[in-house]
């Protein structure tokens, strides 16, 4: 079974909800009649948009940004890749690959241009500037245990 944890945040409330194979639950933790709409999603990023991973590649993270969109796919080898674009143009994807650097938090590079995604902020760098984007929705899988294998005695 595999579950996604999607966290929408907006200045009226913060709503968490828990979608699994099987049922999809949701918590609203405060009311939320000014919040922006969220855009669907499922395990592979935003449906209906470009952000979004390949089969059989899943999304590890995505968010979304007033402005940009941004989605981290993982393939079976364990290869990450950021995939984002602005908002305005959405058509105009930038595909790059992506590392995990600490737990939460996802680097890329392109042209002397750093792309770094957590669950609070996209943040976009250049030599000549630094653009903080606060994130307004955000989902992640969880972290997956991985088995080490024991030496033979």
């Amino acid at each position: 079974m595999v579950s996604l944890f999607m966290v929408s945040l907006a200045p009226a409330g913060l709503v968490i909800s828990a979608a699994a194979t099987v049922g999809l639950g949701a918590a609203v933790l405060a009311p939320m009649a000014a919040a922006q709409p969220s855009y669907p999603t499922d395990d592979r990023g935003f449906i209906g948009s470009q952000i979004r991973c390949d089969a059989p590649q899943s999304a590890v993270a995505f968010g979304r940004t007033d402005q940009s969109i941004v989605a981290i796919c993982v393939d079976q080898a364990g290869h990450y890749q950021y995939r984002g674009a602005r908002l305005a143009d959405e058509n105009a994807v930038l595909t790059v690959v992506a590392e995990p650097t600490v737990p939460g938090e996802f680097f890329a590079q392109k042209d002397g241009v750093t792309y770094t995604v957590t669950a609070k902020n996209l943040v976009i760098k250049t030599p000549e500037w630094t653009r903080t984007e606060p994130v307004v929705q955000f989902g992640a899988q969880p972290l997956l245990a991985v088995e080490v294998p024991t030496p033979p005695a």
